[in-house]
């Protein structure tokens, strides 16, 4: 129940972010077609929905007709922040629109500690809370004209006060003049990042939610960012389940690897001394190899380096390569050159492939190790039935075993996560987890 504006809501709900991999407003067209397909079908009446929207993240696009000096802050290259009321105003319009709509029943300012990191002009926390007043101010003029129900601050830091870019949720409220207005908050809460309910001393974001009355909405219960590092909670069969798949991408990525390195090797034969500054761009093979142990603990990690660093640098590579092939007096150089570039950027995105699901297939196994020992611990997690992802599932319903938390936002790219997640909600009711089941949950240590 979000109790400042009376309405019943599921304590799962889905996020639209990724939605058809529609971004930037994309999903709230996608959604917002649905719902009015819907409702003229008579399947759902619009009352009966929560529709819950953001605004904070702006792109170069966004801020080309705003005033630098008010209206944003630039985070990074082609990337800004801003919680200013022209850009409030700017953003609820165009979500009512995109979701067809005259109401939205949360707007939400999302990530404002991203602020504290502005480049070219200093923003301090004292900077943040007033402009935040300043923005509380504007939406609840949006309240009165009748374009939003209510509003919340959603963060990722609320319940790290170590953090350089911590919020203070008790200072935010502070800053809100019609407190009654200000009706939810969002943050992380998953088996790993668990401080915003779990603290072993001190007030935690879900007391400071429950002393104001507001409704509390968690995200991220299948995502982790732990220790620097990327974890979903995932553990889904790979392949064909057996161990023979796991065992075909390691011989694939052996093999690629070998090819990699005889096809770098014949390159250092073949160019001149003097082109040894553009014979050691092409060393792939080794760089992996002499990092093959850390991309395979990190999937996201190895995903970001392999995508993102070794397949860009390449093609620059490439064309330096190619550029000097143009410089040979022989006929045939360019040709043999364009063929061994091609082959190998073939070779190259084979390999960061095979590596990427050998990086999956390490997660998926520490995956099914921490599955075991839930289910060993708590044998009331254990499925009644099969699921696509079962400590996807276990994960959900922990989180859902907290009644502090008023609704669970999870992903639904795809339909099996949905089935996933209702499946959940489904066995929390029928089989709920007791406090000294998650008492006994928390003491597992991290897996």
């Amino acid at each position: 129940m979000i109790r400042k504006l009376g309405k019943e809501v599921s304590r799962v709900g889905f996020g639209g972010l990724r939605l058809n991999n529609a971004a930037h407003g994309a999903s709230e067209t996608i959604i917002g077609d649905t719902v009015q397909d819907m409702i003229s079908k008579g399947e759902v009446s619009r009352d009966s929905l929560t529709i819950v929207s953001k605004s904070g993240y702006l792109l170069q696009n966004d801020v080309e007709k705003l005033d630098a000096s008010k209206d944003f802050v630039q985070v990074r290259d082609q990337n800004y922040h801003s919680i200013s009321p022209r850009v409030l105003e700017i953003q609820i319009s165009q979500s009512l629109d995109r979701l067809r709509t005259n109401k939205l029943d949360i707007f939400m300012i999302n990530a404002p500690e991203r602020m504290l990191m502005a480049q070219k002009r200093t923003y301090s926390p004292a900077q943040l809370y007033k402009d935040m007043e300043v923005a509380f101010q504007h939406l609840d003029t949006e309240v009165a004209k009748g374009r939003i129900s209510g509003y919340g601050i959603c963060s990722n830091t609320l319940a790290d006060p170590q953090a350089a870019d911590h919020v203070s949720l008790p200072k935010i409220i502070e800053a809100c003049a019609k407190k009654d207005n200000l009706v939810a908050v969002e943050t992380p809460f998953n088996f790993f990042e668990r401080q915003a309910l779990v603290q072993p001393h001190g007030i935690t974001v879900a007391d400071i939610c429950e002393k104001h009355q507001l409704f509390l909405m968690t995200n991220r219960p299948l995502t982790a960012i732990y220790q620097g590092q990327i974890r979903p909670f995932v553990n889904h069969t790979f392949g064909d389940g057996t161990a023979q798949a796991e065992h075909a991408v390691m011989e694939k990525m052996s093999k690629s690897l070998e090819m990699l390195t005889t096809m770098e090797s014949d390159l250092m034969s073949e160019l001149p001394i003097e082109q040894d500054a553009l014979a050691t761009k092409f060393i792939w093979a080794q760089v992996i190899s002499e990092n093959l142990s850390k991309l395979s603990q990190n999937h996201f990690a190895a995903r970001h380096f392999l995508e993102n660093t070794v397949l860009t640098s390449l093609k620059k590579d490439v064309k330096a390569l190619l550029t000097y092939a143009e410089t040979l007096d022989e006929p045939e150089a360019l040709p043999t050159f364009q063929e061994w570039t091609a082959e190998y950027q073939k070779v190259t995105g084979e390999l960061c492939g095979h590596l990427i699901d050998y990086a999956y297939v390490d997660c998926l196994r520490k995956n099914n190790d921490l599955d075991r020992i839930l289910g060993a611990v708590c044998p009331l997690l254990n499925e009644p039935e099969r699921t696509h992802s079962p400590i996807s599932v276990k994960m959900l319903r922990i989180a859902l075993a907290n009644e502090q938390i008023g609704s669970v936002l999870t992903g639904m790219r795809q339909e099996i996560y949905v089935d996933d997640a209702l499946k959940a909600l489904e066995w929390h009711k029928e089989y709920p987890l007791h406090e000294t089941d998650l008492e006994d949950l928390w003491r597992v240590p991290f897996h």
